[in-house]
């Protein structure tokens, strides 16, 4: 058999190691736009920050490594054409601008996303950056270190929003931060639990435009000068523009059924309506249990996880279904960590799901103990089965690996009933006889203890 695989990212990779360790007799051809492979974009704020200093440690697999396992890797390398029915698949050197083709028993797509461009004026000037690969974080990184730029943007607060500009105050710089919503990631956290990054980034004298629509980016010569919203204009020297991403499926419409984002929809072996082709990373659906349906999970442990299912189900012929996403992601800024799972309080309401929740708060050890540190946690559930359907926790100190337990919780449909009975270890030095988890569902119950 004969796999051929577009794109080399966390799910082309993950895919095309899987595939030759299932069996490694197969064939496996990847083919890749760039001339890297396998960057940890989620490292991008930190080697902007200075946190990383050796850049090329973000890169966890290299071409060689892979040539090295049997996969045959052509960087450098643009797909530009499909033949579903013979099969077939174009291909452009981009070294050389010669086009060949090259034939598949199975193509696994996983040619992921790119950061939406909205048609804004000016938004070609000079200094409007966009951030996804290693070369957008050189410059950015080039930016940050440059003593003329002084003062920066940051469009869009999402998770790539608020970590570059946690790196840029880092770094002494005058940060605006502009966002259509009325909140800092708002798909992920509650205003309980996202108040605390928002007020560090108050304290730090960051200019946050929150609900305001940037409607034109002003130059001079060909440069940034400013940036004007619906409501103000500021004067900056850079800006960073992270607003979305948009599924790079161009090639496979007509080919294989795709969503109205243009995201391949895939079956539970991440196959697509084409039998022989598969999509895996941010280009393609996932099963997102709190949902319900099938959507766009666009995080690098989705990717993988779609990646080694893929590889799975092409070497065994489909006998490893999906257990299904719930999204969970973390973020630390500001001297703040938050994780969450499942869906936010605000997301569900967008949703439409009739659902309770709770906010707990307690210290995370006993008071026994020389230092304690407060802890918020969110949960919610659905109302009518009772069944976990999202959970947020964020502290100064570092709780973020309890969103674990809850991702699984949820994948398993465990209700806030049951949670109170999950069998944790207790111990001084890390939390208490009843813990902040245990503790907040048993006051769900009427059964908290320590509350007259």
């Amino acid at each position: 058999m004969k796999v051929i695989i577009v794109g080399i990212n966390h799910a082309g990779t993950v895919a095309a190691r899987t595939l030759k360790r299932l069996n490694k007799d197969i064939e496996v051809v990847a083919y890749e736009k760039s001339d890297v492979i396998s960057f940890l974009g989620c490292g991008i704020a930190l080697w902007v920050r200075g946190e990383v200093k050796e850049p090329n440690k973000l890169f966890y697999a290299s071409p060689e490594i892979l040539q090295s396992e049997g996969i045959k890797v052509h960087k450098n390398h643009e797909w530009i054409g499909l033949d579903a029915e013979s099969k077939k698949i174009i291909i452009k050197d981009l070294g050389t601008n010669k086009e060949f083709e090259d034939n598949y028993d199975m193509l696994i797509v996983a040619t992921g996303s790119w950061p939406v461009l909205p048609p804004i004026p000016g938004i070609e000037l000079d200094g409007v950056q966009i951030c996804k690969n290693y070369y957008h974080a050189q410059k950015i990184k080039a930016a940050n270190e440059d003593a003329k730029i002084k003062n920066v943007a940051v469009i869009g607060a999402g998770y790539i929003g608020v970590e570059l500009v946690d790196a840029f105050v880092e770094s002494k710089k005058n940060v605006t931060l502009i966002d259509v919503e009325d909140a800092i990631m708002p798909n992920y956290f509650d205003a309980e639990l996202s108040n605390h990054v928002q007020k560090r980034m108050d304290d730090a004298k960051v200019n946050s435009l929150l609900g305001q629509k940037v409607v034109e980016f002003i130059g001079e010569n060909g440069k940034l000068k400013q940036i004007k919203t619906d409501k103000n204009i500021v004067d900056v020297d850079y800006a960073v523009l992270s607003v979305g991403i948009k599924a790079q499926t161009k090639l496979l419409q007509g080919v294989v059924e795709l969503d109205n984002r243009g995201i391949v929809k895939t079956n539970q072996f991440m196959q697509s309506s084409n039998e022989s082709i598969y999509a895996i990373g941010d280009c393609a659906e996932v099963m997102n249990l709190t949902q319900g349906k099938n959507t766009q999970i666009a995080l690098a442990t989705t990717a993988v996880r779609s990646g080694i299912l893929a590889a799975i189900n092409i070497a065994t012929k489909n006998t490893a279904p999906q257990m299904g996403f719930t999204g969970a992601n973390a973020i630390s800024v500001f001297g703040f960590s938050m994780a969450s799972t499942g869906v936010s309080e605000n997301f569900a309401r967008k949703l439409g799901m009739d659902f309770d929740s709770i906010l707990f708060t307690d210290n995370d050890r006993p008071e026994f103990m020389s230092t304690t540190k407060q802890v918020w946690l969110k949960l919610l559930w659905n109302k009518k089965t009772r069944v976990l359907i999202g959970a947020q926790v964020g502290s100064e100190a570092n709780h973020t690996e309890i969103i674990h337990m809850l991702s699984l919780a949820i994948q398993k449909n465990m209700t806030i009933d049951e949670l109170p009975l999950v069998d944790m270890f207790f111990l001084p030095h890390f939390n208490k006889p009843y813990n902040f988890v245990t503790l907040a569902a048993l006051e769900v119950l009427g059964l908290n203890y320590f509350k007259k």
